[in-house]
């Protein structure tokens, strides 16, 4: 699950390239930390076939004391999946786009995913994600997440 809560429209930008992978956020999800801790830089191996999956969703939290107000976000539910996974693996595998030209970004807040990958030998990987250039998952990897049979697994109380 994806929040998305448009701003305004960020400055623009002459970049050229390719756009971002996108490590997976520093955020802590008790679930996917006991499966494996160290987020990569690197995209999904080529020869990693997934048999499962896991995922943490986060909400946003405000924390109230006597300084000025803190926010950050907090892990709210872990679910699995156990497949299929085809979609899954083709969009992570898919090329950041190549980017030209002035660019405008949406200056939009966009929940992190979290995703931890296991195969078959019990080996978990957390991928970087093919990203866009304003820093957000690409549409396919989105939209191959939210098709998944999801089953939640434990959730913060």
């Amino acid at each position: 699950m994806v929040l998305v809560a448009v701003l305004a429209v960020a400055g623009c930008s002459n970049a050229s390239g390719r756009a971002p992978y996108l490590t997976q956020p520093a955020v802590a999800c008790p679930t996917v930390d006991r499966l494996a801790g160290q987020r990569s830089a690197d995209p999904l191996p080529a020869d990693f076939r997934p048999v499962a999956a896991v995922r943490c969703t986060f909400r946003l939290t405000v924390a109230q004391s006597a300084g000025p107000p803190s926010s950050g976000l907090t892990w709210a539910a872990a679910q699995r999946a156990t497949g299929p996974f085809d979609d899954l693996v083709r969009a992570l595998r898919l090329p950041p786009p190549e980017t030209t030209g002035d660019l405008v970004c949406p200056a939009v807040f966009v929940m992190p995913v979290l995703l931890a990958l296991t195969d078959a030998s019990g080996n978990t990987v957390l991928p970087a994600l093919p990203g866009t250039v304003c820093r957000t998952p690409l549409t396919e990897v989105q939209s191959a997440l939210d098709a998944l049979p999801w089953v939640e697994i434990d959730r913060q109380r």
